[in-house]
Protein backbone atom coordinates (compact mmCIF):
# COMPACT_ATOMS: atom_id res chain seq x y z
CA UNK A 1 0.00 0.00 0.00
CA UNK A 2 1.27 3.46 -0.92
CA UNK A 3 1.43 6.18 1.73
CA UNK A 4 -1.38 8.72 1.43
CA UNK A 5 -0.80 12.44 0.94
CA UNK A 6 -1.26 13.24 4.65
CA UNK A 7 1.48 10.78 5.62
CA UNK A 8 3.79 12.01 2.88
CA UNK A 9 3.39 15.63 4.01
CA UNK A 10 3.94 14.62 7.65
CA UNK A 11 7.13 12.77 6.66
CA UNK A 12 8.45 15.82 4.78
CA UNK A 13 7.80 18.02 7.82
CA UNK A 14 9.47 15.48 10.08
CA UNK A 15 12.53 15.34 7.81
CA UNK A 16 12.82 19.12 7.80
CA UNK A 17 12.35 19.54 11.54
CA UNK A 18 14.19 16.48 12.86
CA UNK A 19 16.99 16.02 10.33
CA UNK A 20 17.61 19.03 8.11
CA UNK A 21 17.12 21.89 10.61
CA UNK A 22 19.29 20.33 13.34
CA UNK A 23 22.03 19.75 10.74
CA UNK A 24 22.10 23.40 9.70
CA UNK A 25 24.61 25.55 11.60
CA UNK A 26 22.98 28.13 13.88
CA UNK A 27 24.70 30.98 12.01
CA UNK A 28 22.90 29.95 8.79
CA UNK A 29 19.78 31.93 9.76
CA UNK A 30 18.45 32.33 6.24
CA UNK A 31 18.71 28.61 5.49
CA UNK A 32 17.07 27.77 8.85
CA UNK A 33 14.30 30.34 8.27
CA UNK A 34 13.63 28.97 4.79
CA UNK A 35 13.47 25.39 6.08
CA UNK A 36 10.96 26.47 8.75
CA UNK A 37 8.98 28.37 6.10
CA UNK A 38 8.79 25.22 3.97
CA UNK A 39 7.63 23.20 6.99
CA UNK A 40 4.95 25.80 7.70
CA UNK A 41 3.71 25.73 4.12
CA UNK A 42 3.62 21.95 4.17
CA UNK A 43 1.48 22.08 7.33
CA UNK A 44 -0.94 24.50 5.66
CA UNK A 45 -1.07 22.34 2.54
CA UNK A 46 -1.82 19.35 4.76
CA UNK A 47 -4.78 21.25 6.21
CA UNK A 48 -5.96 22.54 2.83
CA UNK A 49 -5.45 19.90 0.17
CA UNK A 50 -8.62 17.90 0.79
CA UNK A 51 -10.72 21.07 0.48
CA UNK A 52 -8.83 22.74 -2.38
CA UNK A 53 -11.26 21.73 -5.12
CA UNK A 54 -14.29 22.84 -3.11
CA UNK A 55 -12.51 26.10 -2.21
CA UNK A 56 -11.99 26.91 -5.90
CA UNK A 57 -15.58 25.93 -6.75
CA UNK A 58 -17.06 28.10 -3.99
CA UNK A 59 -14.77 31.00 -4.93
CA UNK A 60 -15.82 30.79 -8.57
CA UNK A 61 -19.52 30.48 -7.70
CA UNK A 62 -19.33 33.56 -5.48
CA UNK A 63 -17.49 35.56 -8.14
CA UNK A 64 -19.99 34.40 -10.79
CA UNK A 65 -22.83 35.59 -8.55
CA UNK A 66 -21.19 39.01 -8.37
CA UNK A 67 -20.68 39.04 -12.15
CA UNK A 68 -24.38 38.28 -12.72
CA UNK A 69 -25.31 41.18 -10.42
CA UNK A 70 -22.97 43.50 -12.31
CA UNK A 71 -24.31 42.53 -15.74
CA UNK A 72 -27.55 44.43 -15.16
CA UNK A 73 -25.57 47.64 -14.80
CA UNK A 74 -22.73 46.92 -17.23
CA UNK A 75 -21.77 49.58 -19.78
CA UNK A 76 -21.55 48.28 -23.34
CA UNK A 77 -17.76 48.61 -23.30
CA UNK A 78 -17.43 45.81 -20.71
CA UNK A 79 -20.73 43.90 -20.89
CA UNK A 80 -19.59 41.56 -23.64
CA UNK A 81 -16.33 40.71 -21.86
CA UNK A 82 -18.20 40.10 -18.61
CA UNK A 83 -20.81 37.90 -20.36
CA UNK A 84 -18.12 35.87 -22.15
CA UNK A 85 -16.07 35.35 -18.98
CA UNK A 86 -19.21 34.37 -17.07
CA UNK A 87 -20.22 31.87 -19.75
CA UNK A 88 -16.69 30.39 -19.78
CA UNK A 89 -16.72 30.15 -15.98
CA UNK A 90 -20.07 28.36 -16.01
CA UNK A 91 -18.81 25.92 -18.66
CA UNK A 92 -15.42 25.16 -17.07
CA UNK A 93 -14.49 21.69 -15.84
CA UNK A 94 -15.59 21.82 -12.20
CA UNK A 95 -13.46 18.86 -11.17
CA UNK A 96 -10.23 20.43 -12.41
CA UNK A 97 -8.52 22.81 -9.99
CA UNK A 98 -6.51 24.20 -12.90
CA UNK A 99 -9.67 24.96 -14.90
CA UNK A 100 -11.38 26.50 -11.87
CA UNK A 101 -8.34 28.66 -11.08
CA UNK A 102 -8.18 29.91 -14.66
CA UNK A 103 -11.90 30.62 -14.72
CA UNK A 104 -11.51 32.59 -11.47
CA UNK A 105 -8.66 34.60 -13.01
CA UNK A 106 -10.51 35.32 -16.26
CA UNK A 107 -13.79 36.19 -14.60
CA UNK A 108 -11.95 38.25 -11.98
CA UNK A 109 -10.22 40.24 -14.72
CA UNK A 110 -13.58 40.91 -16.40
CA UNK A 111 -15.10 42.00 -13.09
CA UNK A 112 -12.10 44.26 -12.48
CA UNK A 113 -12.57 45.85 -15.91
CA UNK A 114 -16.20 46.48 -15.03
CA UNK A 115 -15.30 48.02 -11.66
CA UNK A 116 -12.76 50.29 -13.34
CA UNK A 117 -15.62 51.59 -15.49
CA UNK A 118 -14.50 50.29 -18.87
CA UNK A 119 -13.15 52.68 -21.47
CA UNK A 120 -15.63 55.31 -20.31
CA UNK A 121 -14.49 55.10 -16.67
CA UNK A 122 -18.15 55.29 -15.72
CA UNK A 123 -18.89 55.67 -12.00
CA UNK A 124 -20.47 52.74 -10.17
CA UNK A 125 -24.06 52.90 -9.00
CA UNK A 126 -24.78 52.51 -5.30
CA UNK A 127 -26.26 49.04 -5.90
CA UNK A 128 -23.11 47.91 -7.71
CA UNK A 129 -20.89 49.42 -5.03
CA UNK A 130 -22.87 47.57 -2.36
CA UNK A 131 -22.63 44.28 -4.31
CA UNK A 132 -18.86 44.66 -4.79
CA UNK A 133 -18.29 45.50 -1.13
CA UNK A 134 -20.44 42.57 0.06
CA UNK A 135 -18.53 40.22 -2.24
CA UNK A 136 -15.23 41.67 -1.02
CA UNK A 137 -16.15 40.97 2.60
CA UNK A 138 -17.11 37.36 1.84
CA UNK A 139 -14.01 36.79 -0.28
CA UNK A 140 -11.63 38.36 2.23
CA UNK A 141 -13.04 36.24 5.06
CA UNK A 142 -12.76 33.11 2.92
CA UNK A 143 -9.11 33.89 2.06
CA UNK A 144 -8.22 34.85 5.63
CA UNK A 145 -9.70 31.58 6.86
CA UNK A 146 -7.93 29.59 4.14
CA UNK A 147 -4.56 31.03 5.20
CA UNK A 148 -5.08 31.41 8.94
CA UNK A 149 -2.63 28.58 9.61
CA UNK A 150 0.22 30.91 8.61
CA UNK A 151 -0.54 32.65 11.94
CA UNK A 152 -0.08 36.15 10.46
CA UNK A 153 -3.70 37.28 10.84
CA UNK A 154 -4.05 39.07 14.18
CA UNK A 155 -7.70 37.95 14.41
CA UNK A 156 -7.12 34.33 13.35
CA UNK A 157 -8.80 33.00 16.49
CA UNK A 158 -12.01 34.74 15.43
CA UNK A 159 -12.02 33.07 12.00
CA UNK A 160 -14.06 29.92 11.33
CA UNK A 161 -12.61 26.52 10.50
CA UNK A 162 -11.94 25.84 6.82
CA UNK A 163 -14.98 23.55 6.64
CA UNK A 164 -17.25 26.37 7.83
CA UNK A 165 -16.40 28.63 4.89
CA UNK A 166 -18.20 26.16 2.66
CA UNK A 167 -21.46 26.28 4.63
CA UNK A 168 -24.36 26.53 2.21
CA UNK A 169 -22.23 25.58 -0.79
CA UNK A 170 -23.85 22.59 -2.42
Amino acid sequence: MLPNIDLRIANMIKALEQVILPALPREQRQARDQAMLVAGHLRMMGDQWKSALLYEQVSLDDLAGLARELLSDAPASVASRLENALAAAQACDRVSITALEQANIDLGNAVDAFILGGDDHAPLSQAVTDAVLAYGLRHARRERTWFKANRLDPDRDDLPAIEEIFAGAD
